[in-house]
């Protein structure tokens, strides 16, 4: 029974192996899924763009000496400025590690930060005190972190610099309805540091809305000039020292990147 079992065993694996010598051959493997890039750096490149927001800063006035617009050495008084802010910015982008960035950035814009005081010494309620910015000027390495390829957060720290302009008028009535004046007019380009931190999105593939705080510190500076009017004492020396210029601006951002993945990414608008 035994020899038997094994001879049917036997006849029908041949007839089986003959059967699948005689079919059709075996189809192809199944499709392997295989990555076609590298870890993602959509934010390598090169970026411009516009910023506007808003600045301000509560600035010191101090008079180190008497003259036409002081009673006492070192009287002072302090005054709120802000005023509009809008330029242009470029920079560059690396991203490594997956999701570390660092980069940096150049950027300049208008600056309408403006402070004026009327009257702010006893026995001068005429004189006025105007503190004016012309420009911003600024210059920072970028340190950030990408989350999900369309978020940046960063922050930001280095050069800052604005020209600042400062105004002082001094009004006298003078029998019988008369008026003498007494002017200054003095500039100075004052330096300093900032640091700052900023949330950037992308909205349609590079295109990239941001938003972004700093906060910069001048350093004091001493205004000097000769005055001018029409009253005694004009062409004599004005001396004014404008310290505590703490400036803090805030800023809407739109830019557009460009670099070897820049329009690889979806935004939150999709992508073209």
């Amino acid at each position: 029974m035994q020899i038997r079992a094994l001879a049917a065993a036997a006849a029908a694996l041949v007839i089986t192996t003959a059967a699948q010598a005689d079919g059709p051959p075996p189809g192809p493997p199944p499709p392997v899924a295989v990555a076609c890039c590298g870890p993602s750096a959509l934010w390598t490149g090169v970026y411009l763009g516009t910023h506007i927001g808003g600045g301000w800063s509560d600035p010191t006035w101090s008079f180190p000496l008497v003259e036409d617009f002081s009673t006492i050495p070192g009287q002072s008084f302090s005054t709120s400025a802000s005023g509009l802010i809008w330029g242009g910015h470029v920079g560059i982008n690396y991203q490594f590690h997956g999701n570390l960035l660092v980069g940096g950035e150049l950027g300049y814009a208008g600056n309408r930060l403006s402070a004026r005081t009327m009257g702010p010494f006893p026995g001068k309620p005429l004189d006025q005190f105007q503190l004016d910015g012309s420009d911003l000027f600024t210059l920072a390495a970028r340190f950030g972190y990408v989350f999900h390829d369309q978020y940046l957060f960063y922050g930001k720290a280095g050069f800052a610099s604005s020209l600042l302009e400062a105004r002082a008028l001094s009004s006298n009535a003078l029998p019988p309805g008369g008026i003498a004046t007494i002017a200054a007019h003095a500039q100075d380009r004052e330096n300093g540091w900032l640091v700052g931190v900023g949330f950037e999105s992308r909205i349609i593939s590079n295109i990239i809305f941001g938003l972004e705080y700093n906060y910069i510190d001048f350093s004091d500076g001493r205004f000097n000039a000769v005055t001018g009017g029409i009253a005694p004492g004009a062409g004599g020396p004005f001396n004014a020292d404008i310290g505590d210029l703490h400036m803090q601006t805030f800023v809407a951002r739109l830019s557009i990147l460009f670099g070897p993945q820049a329009c690889c990414s979806e935004g939150v608008l999709g992508k073209y």
